[in-house]
C-alpha cells in the first residue's frame, strides 16, 4: 500500500472518541517533531502521518493522527527562542558533559516514570486568535516484560496563547470552551478528569514501528557505533525506499529514544556521544525551557525547514524539554513536550478511578 492509500484508509477510520481526541493531541508532540522538518508538500503529509502512527501509544489514535498530521504542515524557520544567550559549549560539548553525566544515574526500580508536560498552540475554530493548551502525562513502563503499561493524562485547560490573543478572546466574549469539526472535539479553559490508558500487549511503546519491550530495551547497544548501527537499519526498514538525511533522522529518533523511552544510562550515554559526532548539530546555548528551568539548547536544521530545539540539563544528563514552532495559514504556532521528571521507583502508580485500555473507547 503506498502512502497515499494509507492516508486515505486512515482517514476513513471510523471518528475516535473524544477522550482519544484529546489523546492524541497529547502523543502527536513527538510525532511533529520528527515530522516538521520536512519539506511542506504531499511527501511532508505522507511522512507526518507516518510519524503519527508510529510514535502514538494504542491504534485507537489513528483516525486523529490522520487529521492532526494534515493540519501540522508548511513549517517556516522560527525566530530564535527567548532566553537564547551567547555559550562558549559546541554542541558537542553539550552532548558529551550530558553523556557523562547520565552514565552515574541510578536506574534501579520496578517501574520508570516519566512526568511530562505537553504544550500545543491551536487556533480556534472561526481563527480568530491562537490558544495554548497544555496537558500532563504520566508514563509508567514496568521492568520486567509482560507488565502492564499505564499512561495518565489530564487536560489542564485551553487559553489565550498571548495578550494579543486574550484581547480578541475578550472581544470575542470570552468564551470558555471551542468546538471543532473534523473530526468533532472540544477544548475546554476547565482542567479535565485524570485518565489512565493501560496495555499489557508489549506493543504500546514503539519507536518507528519497533516494540520498545523490556527484552528490546535490554538488547541495545551501550556504544556510540552500536546504537548508530542499530538505528540505522531501524530508519532504514522504517522509511522503507524514501529518500532521507539519515544524519537528521538519526537525531531525531535519538532524541526520541533517550526521551520517550526507559532506556539505560549506558544507553542514553551512548545515543548522546552519537549526537555529538553527527555534523549539522549546532549549538543554542543556555536557554529557558518552558517549565523554567535553565538548560544548554542543541539544534538540528535540514535545509530550510523549522528548526526544533531539543534542551538538557548537562549536570544530571537529563532531556529537559523539545519545542517546535511552526506556521500555518501565516500564523506561528508553538508546541513543546517538557519533561517533569525521568526516574526508576518501586511505588505503584496513584490511578484515577477513570480507566479504559489504550485500543478502546474509554468507557462512558
Amino acid at each position: 500500500m503506498d502512502d497515499l492509500a494509507q492516508i486515505r484508509t486512515l482517514m476513513s477510520v471510523p471518528p475516535p472518541t473524544p477522550e482519544v481526541v484529546a489523546e492524541g493531541r497529547a502523543l502527536l508532540t513527538a510525532a511533529f517533531q520528527e515530522s516538521t522538518r520536512r519539506e511542506p508538500t504531499v511527501g511532508r503529509i505522507r511522512r507526518a502521518v507516518r510519524a503519527a502512527r508510529w510514535t502514538a501509544l494504542g491504534a485507537g489514535l489513528l483516525g486523529v493522527a490522520a487529521t492532526a498530521a494534515i493540519v501540522l504542515a508548511s513549517p517556516e524557520t522560527p525566530a530564535p527562542a527567548p532566553g537564547h544567550s551567547v555559550t562558549t559549549l559546541s554542541a558537542r560539548d553539550v552532548f558529551l558533559a550530558a553523556a557523562d553525566s547520565t552514565s552515574r544515574t541510578p536506574a534501579t526500580g520496578k517501574y520508570w516514570v516519566r512526568k511530562a508536560v505537553n504544550g500545543m498552540q491551536h487556533g480556534t475554530p472561526d481563527n480568530r486568535y491562537v490558544l495554548q493548551e497544555t496537558t500532563s502525562v504520566e508514563t509508567w513502563a514496568p521492568r520486567t516484560p509482560g507488565g502492564r503499561v499505564w499512561l495518565i493524562r489530564q487536560e489542564q485547560g485551553a487559553a489565550p496563547a498571548t495578550p494579543k490573543d486574550e484581547k480578541a478572546w475578550r472581544a470575542a466574549g470570552s468564551p470558555r470552551s471551542w468546538t471543532y469539526h473534523d473530526p468533532e472535539s472540544t477544548l475546554s479553559a476547565e482542567p479535565g478528569e485524570r485518565h489512565a490508558l493501560w496495555d499489557d500487549t508489549g506493543k504500546s511503546l514503539t519507536l518507528l514501528g519497533v516494540p520498545m519491550t523490556p527484552e528490546t530495551l535490554n538488547a541495545l547497544p551501550t556504544t556510540p557505533e552500536g546504537i548508530r548501527a542499530y538505528l540505522e537499519k531501524v530508519i532504514t526498514k522504517g522509511y522503507s525506499s524514501e529518500p532521507i538525511d539519515m544524519n537528521a533522522e538519526l537525531y531525531g529518533v535519538g532524541t526520541q529514544l533517550v526521551t520517550n523511552f526507559p532506556v539505560s544510562p549506558e544507553v542514553r550515554a551512548a545515543v548522546y556521544r552519537m549526537c555529538a559526532a553527527l555534523p549539522g548539530v549546532t549549538a543554542l546555548g543556555k536557554v529557558t525551557d518552558p517549565l523554567g528551568r535553565t538548560g544548554q539548547a542543541v539544534s538540528f536544521q535540514e535545509g530550510p525547514a523549522l528548526r526544533t530545539r531539543f534542551v538538557l540539563d548537562t549536570a544530571t544528563g537529563q532531556p529537559l524539554a523539545s519545542e517546535s514552532t511552526y506556521t500555518y495559514h501565516g500564523r506561528q504556532y508553538e508546541i513543546y513536550t517538557a519533561i517533569d521528571s525521568i526516574a526508576w521507583t518501586d511505588e505503584e502508580p496513584a490511578l484515577p478511578a477513570k480507566q479504559s485500555p489504550m485500543n478502546r473507547p474509554a468507557r462512558p
